[in-house]
Order: structure tokens, then C-alpha cells, then sequence
């Protein structure tokens, strides 16, 4: 008898039942993560041989159907002698020497595989980042791939896909409102067909999917768009910093105190600790750096660095000094602190002013903010970098280095 596991979920004992029901002898398993189908009848009595094999499909809640459509399909050849279990599975997913061009894996076993890819080996990417990128997008043309009427070309899926009818599944008052489709949303639009694209030339390259399911360059450019320009990201003056302290309570206020005193990104604070420099002074440091991807999925991170403030209306709070006592929040993510930034009619009136310049306002705008006050300055762009902790090309791609003000104050000064 295969070994049980213990703690099984309810999909899975209901798998198995339904595998086992009016059929004697057969069971199917958990092994490795895959589905293993189990042949094991009396040893008297006119019954097949034993056997097991792997079937091609992910041990999944998702594979349920699938494994007993195919389970269905072998069952009669099987017991009345006719084939072997391989014979029979080999001729139903078309692995038989006459059909080895044909299908072999479904494709809710082809997504499952393109996850791990990109978790595994690909680019490496964390389970959230995947299900933002990818995962979304994958389940809608899950729907568009299976069923009566499955799109025939790569070109067609996406189109399904970009133009799907989409509700909002979150709980509350808004749920079952329904959403703009993905072809209404430029950078979701992007996004989506850059992952069909990758997904499609895994499904043809590593499991024989048909090649009119590659989508030509042409067609990819047409179906993603034009190119979303980059907004341009608020600069907060200090007298506004100030006042979003005084309205935040405290173990909030010093989050916004750090971030903008430091620069650093929300999920650092975990990692600052305060140290003793190499003149001997106190001073604050960050751990870890920020891991981020190479070309062929290498993983490399930034190194450990040293922080340097940019006061506030001339004031940094004592915060290197109090750094072991400061009342910060149990976790600390831009979600949450915009979350309670939201909560202010002050952070809203911020957004409105900074918007109506073309600009846009985010937690994140700390940051931004201190890499302007640094530049303002005069601080050599490479110590910039450093003190923030990313590349030369990070910053010019990414950050904002100075205000039209600080331009027109320059002009003003030259001439």
C-alpha cells in the first residue's frame, strides 16, 4: 500500500474517492508533486497485472478533472485486456510512435510548469511577483485554451484575453463591479501580452504545443500597444513633510520621519541597525541589500550601506540617537504606510495639488524627495547613489534629480 498522507485536503479525498468508486483496485496518489495512478487487484481471479505510473499532471486541485477524464477514457481497455495501463495512456495523450508530434501535456500541467520556471530557474521571482506578472493573466486564458471552443492561433488568445469581461472578486461594497478589460489599461495591456508571449514560446519549446501558437513580431506590436509614458513623480517640500508628521500618530510619523530623513525603501527598516563608523560616531546602517535580477535569471544584490541624512527644515529628528527607542510599527511595506497616509484629508489635498501639476504622489515620493534635496546640494551624483543604494543607471532611469524650480533658480543665478 502506497504510504497516506496525513492531512489531506478535501479536493484530494475527493479525487481519490471518485477514482476508486467502481473501480476496484485502482487509487491515485501524491509523488513528487505529480499524480501517480496505482493498478493493484487480488492475486486470484482474472485480473490485469499490477502497475503504476506517473500521470502528466501536477498533483493540483486544478488537474482533478482532467485526471479523471483520462482516468474514464482507459479504464474499459485496461481491464478487459485489450492494453497494457501505458498502452492505453500512451494512445489517449497521443505518446505512440504515430502521434509523437501530437499534444502530450494539458494545459493546466503546462502552467504549472511555467511557475516553477519562473520561480525555479527563469528570472527567479518570488511566488507574489509571479501571481502579479503572470498568474492573473495565465487563469484567464486557462479558460480560452480549454473548453468547446479553445483559440487556434497565440494572436487569437491574446486577443480573448486583453478584451475578457472582468468583475471585481474582492470582498465588499464593490465586489461584482465590473472592471475595465486589460486592453483599456496600458500598462496592464503590456504587461499581459509580454506574458502570453513568454508563456506561448514555453508551451511550443518545452511541450511540443503547435507553432501557430507564436506570436510574430508584428502581431505582438500590434496587440501591445503603444508604450506608456513614465509619470513624473512629486517632490515634497518640507513645510509638507512637517505637517504630514504632525497629522500622522507617532509610530507612523517616524516612518515618514526615516524615510524621508534617509531615503530608504519601506521594507529597509527591517534591516537598520546602528552602528559605530570608522571616525567612531554613531551611525545608522542598512544589512541587506536589494536583490534584483541579471541577464539569465542571475540573482546579484546591492551591497550593504552606511545612511546619510538630508534634514527637514533643518531638523533630523535625533533620529541616529534614538534609533534603539524609536516607536515604529510592527511591519512596515508601502502598502500599509500608504494605507494610513490615505486615512488624512491633508495626504488627499497633497495628491490633488500634485496631480493637477502632472505629478504623482505615492509613499515612495520620500524618496524621491530625498534624492532631489541631495542633488540640491550638489552632492556628486555617484555618492548619491551609494548613500541610496542602487546603480548610476537605477537613479537617471528612476529617480528624480532636481525640480523645474532648481533648474529656473540656476538659469537665474548664471545669468
Amino acid at each position: 500500500m502506497p504510504r497516506q498522507k496525513k492531512n489531506k485536503q478535501a479536493w484530494e479525498i475527493g479525487l481519490q474517492g471518485s477514482v476508486s468508486a467502481g473501480r476496484r483496485g485502482w487509487s491515485v496518489s501524491e509523488h513528487n508533486g505529480r499524480t501517480r495512478l496505482r493498478l493493484q487487484f487480488p492475486k486470484t481471479g482474472d485480473w490485469p497485472a499490477n502497475a503504476q505510473t506517473n500521470l502528466p499532471f501536477p498533483w493540483d486541485q486544478r488537474s482533478q478533472n482532467e485526471i479523471l477524464l483520462l482516468i474514464n477514457r482507459i479504464y474499459d481497455p485496461v481491464m478487459s485486456g485489450e492494453k497494457t495501463l501505458q498502452q492505453a495512456i500512451g494512445d489517449e495523450l497521443a505518446l505512440s510512435d504515430n502521434k509523437a508530434d501530437k499534444v502530450i501535456t494539458p494545459w493546466s500541467g503546462i502552467v504549472e510548469a511555467f511557475r516553477d520556471n519562473r520561480l525555479t530557474l527563469g528570472n527567479r521571482i518570488k511566488p507574489e511577483t509571479y501571481e502579479a506578472s503572470y498568474g492573473r493573466y495565465l487563469q484567464v486564458a486557462l479558460l480560452h485554451l480549454q473548453g468547446r471552443k479553445p483559440a487556434g492561433t497565440g494572436k487569437e488568445l491574446i486577443e480573448r484575453v486583453l478584451t475578457h469581461e472582468r468583475f471585481n472578486q474582492k470582498s465588499g461594497v464593490k465586489q461584482g463591479e465590473k472592471l475595465k478589460p486589460w486592453i483599456e489599461m496600458s500598462a496592464s495591456r503590456q504587461e499581459c501580452c509580454l506574458a502570453l508571449k513568454l508563456f506561448l514560446e514555453f508551451a511550443v519549446s518545452e511541450h511540443r504545443q503547435p507553432q501557430a501558437l507564436l506570436i510574430p513580431e508584428k502581431d505582438y506590436l500590434q496587440l501591445r500597444g503603444a508604450g506608456v509614458k513614465r509619470r513624473q513623480k512629486a517632490v515634497l517640500t518640507d513645510d509638507e513633510v512637517m505637517e504630514l508628521t504632525r497629522q500622522l500618530s507617532e509610530p507612523w510619523a517616524n516612518v515618514v520621519k526615516v524615510a524621508r530623513v534617509f531615503g530608504v525603501r519601506t521594507w529597509e527598516f527591517e534591516f537598520i541597525l546602528r552602528r559605530t563608523n570608522e571616525e567612531g560616531n554613531p551611525q545608522l546602517w542598512v544589512r541587506k541589500g536589494k536583490t534584483y535580477n541579471k541577464s539569465g535569471g542571475v540573482k546579484e544584490g546591492t551591497e550593504p550601506r552606511w545612511l546619510h541624512a538630508i534634514p527637514v527644515n533643518g531638523q533630523t529628528f535625533d533620529l541616529v540617537e534614538k534609533w534603539d527607542e524609536l516607536e515604529l510599527p510592527p511591519t512596515i511595506s508601502g502598502k500599509s504606510l500608504g494605507a494610513k497616509l490615505r486615512l488624512l484629508p491633508y495626504w488627499k489635498e497633497l495628491q490633488a495639488k500634485y496631480a493637477a501639476q502632472g505629478e504623482w504622489l505615492r509613499p515612495y515620493s520620500f524618496r524621491d524627495t530625498f534624492s532631489v534635496r541631495s542633488h540640491d546640494l550638489e552632492i556628486e551624483t555617484t555618492l548619491v547613489c551609494a548613500a541610496m543604494g542602487h546603480s548610476m543607471e537605477v537613479h537617471r532611469r528612476s529617480y528624480r534629480t532636481h525640480e523645474a524650480k532648481t533648474v529656473r533658480k540656476a538659469y537665474e543665478r548664471a545669468n
